[in-house]
């Protein structure tokens, strides 16, 4: 079994699992007009809700708005929140981590992400949970580039033919950016409520709960930070889209090697694309690394189709069996509490979430 973990390594937690929430969702027919409705919303996801009624069959804004709202507690839609370019946030290095974590001997497997500002350390910290056989084993890979998201065209095929993963193709630049903005306490403290999406990343609610903290930010301010952080690249607006209800869905990491970093971008960019499949992928060292949710036919003769393609000579792949409730995935922020401003940087104390570390092994 393989369950997930979004964490950060910002000291409060390091080890935490979710149990699997039972959900009885129904499971939806789509009509023409929901799907393309969905594939819009996927594709643009800074269009104007009123942009949506010229550029689909719906005629009134009222009509798109309950839409919106039946996908989203029906599952299929998340969002709209913002993807970050850490290698715009601090002039440090940053990184995002993946841990494949053995649990115990009976191969019980968790899948935890981790923000690191120095990879050494947080690998200490994983490193003694082994050495105080909290964990049995554990791999590590960094991102090395940033993550493309593909949401899933609603007319594609679920099922996906794989014949066409070494087809030439426009593979995107997914180089982190690099750190060429000051971001002063006003940015930085609305950050993770874009970054989460919180409240729909309504800039007034926003407001309002910076308020509850005693940070009286006026509006311009804000919508100021929202504008700058947009035009400089740090954020990125997103929607996340589940091919079908949740409940459907099955939910995979697949992680492959190549002779060839070109090939190997060639595949994950041609993988299940403009199916009815999520996808997500980014390079991890020489690994690539492709994260995606589809119906669990999909995984039917996946490895077998896989073993066709000679070029391929490394490949993992982990279904997730167990992730995160909403409230421990996409509402996740991140907290930003060392971020330096005068310095621009923003570093970890890890000495500090080591003694604590210490200090739970010993009372356990």
């Amino acid at each position: 079994m393989c369950r997930t973990l979004y964490a950060e390594v910002l000291g409060e937690q390091i080890l935490k699992t979710f149990s699997k929430k039972n959900r009885c969702m129904r499971k939806a027919h789509l009509t023409e007009s929901e799907k393309e409705l969905l594939n819009v919303l996927g594709k643009s996801p800074g269009i104007p809700l009123k942009g949506l009624v010229d550029c689909t069959q719906y005629k009134r804004l009222s009509s798109v708005i309950k839409k919106i709202g039946q996908f989203k507690k029906q599952n299929l839609l998340h969002g709209p929140f913002y993807d970050v370019d850490f290698g715009k946030l601090c002039k440090n290095s940053f990184s995002v981590l993946i841990f494949v974590i053995e649990l115990s001997s009976h191969k019980e497997v968790l899948i935890a992400i981790f923000l690191s500002s120095d990879n050494a350390e947080t690998v200490s910290l994983i490193q003694l949970l082994k050495d105080n056989n909290i964990i049995t084993d554990y791999i590590v890979r960094a991102y090395s580039h940033r993550r493309e998201v593909e949401n899933p065209n609603f007319f594609g095929d679920p099922n996906p033919s794989l014949d066409n993963l070494l087809d030439p193709c426009d593979a995107p630049d997914l180089s982190f950016g690099c750190h060429d903005t000051d971001w002063n306490a006003c940015d930085i403290s609305i950050l993770p409520y874009l970054q989460m999406g919180y409240k729909d990343a309504k800039l007034i609610e926003i407001l309002k709960e910076e308020r509850k903290l005693n940070r009286i930010w006026k509006y311009d301010q804000i919508k100021y930070s929202h504008r700058k952080m947009l035009k400089s690249g740090l954020i990125k607006k997103r929607y996340v889209l589940f091919p079908f209800s949740y409940d459907q869905c099955a939910v995979f990491e697949l992680y492959l090697k190549t002779e060839d970093r070109a090939v190997t971008r060639r595949i994950q960019c041609n993988f299940v694309r403009g199916s009815r499949v999520f996808k997500e992928y980014s390079f991890c060292g020489d690994w690539g690394r492709v994260g995606f949710i589809s119906h669990p036919h999909f995984l039917t003769g996946l490895m077998h189709k896989l073993d066709q393609v000679d070029e391929i000579t490394k490949k993992e792949l982990y279904q997730l069996r167990s992730i995160p409730d909403k409230e421990h995935s996409f509402d996740q922020p991140l907290v930003l509490k060392y971020f330096d401003f005068d310095e621009q940087t923003l570093k970890y104390p890890y000495h500090v979430y080591r003694e604590r570390i210490k200090e739970k092994l010993e009372v356990g």
